[in-house]
């Protein structure tokens, strides 16, 4: 019989320090080591038919989703209609399978109607393979909670073996994803218009959330929950991890070094910025861990936006973040400072994290000014980095050790 296999939530205050490689989850009892449960993870298999052709749950054809009409029902602030929430979803899911040979997603709303299966009887009406509900806390008791804004649960069979993306057979991994529902809370406000972000803090970027749900129903969890069971091919966070297409878990390794906002950390999903940003390289090599392939296309990354920086001796700062173009960031943040003063100087703009230190005018009152007269700045695709490198070079110049302190940070994919 199909059982559930976890339950994945995003809370709408969720403050995360910072995520490290990928996460899968499970084997259903783990084995107490990152890399064997990643053998045995549960995992969507390749099918040669699709189940609408064949009955066939699996890769074959495409997993195959409905959109069920209650997600005509959410409550958009800015306007957006049913055709735009599923767009939304549309392009969620391309952007997962984007490159990849076998992970494609098939539209079957018109043809398939979706189910939940833990309210109905037997194991024969799944519904889609992948299936999309707007709920209320009556509805779904799990929205009860009001922080709550996205729930997904996956369930999977026992079975002998799994047939992965890449044609070969896994006699570690056992169980088998069949059925996935992605339900969104009714009770939330949401918005598809990035510019909604400042106007409706309190809502949510539908897109964000949508994006994230559909890792979870991929098999992906949250790095920051179990750093014990992060995953990488190097202790350098952030960039490429190179996963073996014919030996997933070659050269791969527990890494506790951090890196902050791939698109499975659990942080707050109001804004767009993850949704800007895209799937990280952390992103990527969990969905390829979990369903290798040799010809998949490498992704452009998220580096193409960007953010800059300018200050002056009299205090005034410019910033920009989220711009297109190196020149546009250049030319925002360079506006936001002159409009308050004529000697700004310009920081080279960047795609990463940003962070400008300044010296306390007295470290043991914590509510004292800054010396504008010492300060540092510095960029990196670590948040964290940025931070100490700019107190580093803030520290330097005042010839002094633990008296500047961060002032401004922020990263180029913020909102």
């Amino acid at each position: 019989m199909i059982r559930i296999f976890i339950v994945f939530l995003v809370f709408v205050c969720s403050i995360v320090s910072a995520a490290s490689a990928f996460v899968v989850e499970g084997p259903r009892t783990s084995t107490g080591n990152a890399i064997e449960d990643l053998k045995r993870a549960s995992r969507w298999s390749m099918t040669d038919g699709s189940l609408l052709a064949t009955g066939q749950r699996g890769l074959g054809g495409g997993l195959e989703y409905s959109v069920d009409k209650s997600i005509c029902e959410i409550h958009f602030v800015d306007g957006a209609t049913c055709a735009d929430a599923r767009s939304v979803i549309a392009a969620a899911l391309e952007r997962w399978s984007s490159g990849h040979p076998i992970l494609k997603f098939t539209d079957v709303s018109d043809q398939i109607t979706p189910s939940f299966p833990l309210a109905v009887i037997g194991e024969t009406d799944q519904g889609a393979e992948i299936d999309f509900y707007a709920a209320t806390a009556l509805q779904f008791p799990n929205f009860r909670n009001a922080q709550m804004n996205g729930y997904t649960i996956f369930y999977d069979r026992p079975v002998g073996y799994v047939t992965l993306s890449n044609g070969m057979r896994s006699d570690w991994a056992k169980d088998r994803i069949e059925s996935a529902d992605i339900r969104v809370n009714r009770e939330r406000c949401f918005y598809v218009d990035e510019n909604f972000a400042k106007t409706k803090p309190g809502c949510v970027h539908f897109p964000t959330l949508i994006f994230h749900e559909i890792g979870h129903a991929l098999g992906l969890g949250h790095p920051e929950e179990y750093p014990s069971k992060n995953i990488d091919n190097d202790d350098v966070p952030y960039n490429a991890v190179n996963v073996n297409c014919l030996a997933a878990v070659d050269s791969l390794k527990v890494s506790r070094n951090v890196a902050g906002s791939a698109v499975m950390v659990r942080r707050n999903v109001h804004s767009p910025g993850l949704w800007k940003r895209g799937l990280s390289h952390d992103d990527v090599a969990g969905r390829d861990a979990l369903y290798p392939h040799c010809d998949i296309t490498p992704l452009p990354r998220f580096e193409q936006l960007w953010g800059s920086f300018a200050r002056s001796d009299d205090g005034s700062i410019g910033i920009s973040r989220g711009a297109d173009t190196a020149r546009d960031a250049v030319s925002i943040a360079m506006s936001d400072c002159e409009a308050t003063s004529i000697s700004c100087q310009l920081y080279k703009p960047f795609n990463g994290c940003f962070a400008y230190a300044m010296a306390k005018e007295d470290v043991r009152n914590a509510n004292s000014g800054f010396d504008r007269r010492y300060w540092g700045m510095a960029s990196s695709q670590d948040p964290v980095a940025a931070r100490v490198n700019a107190v580093a070079e803030c520290n330097e110049k005042r010839g002094q050790t633990n008296v500047c302190r961060v002032h401004t940070q922020f990263c180029a994919f913020d909102e």
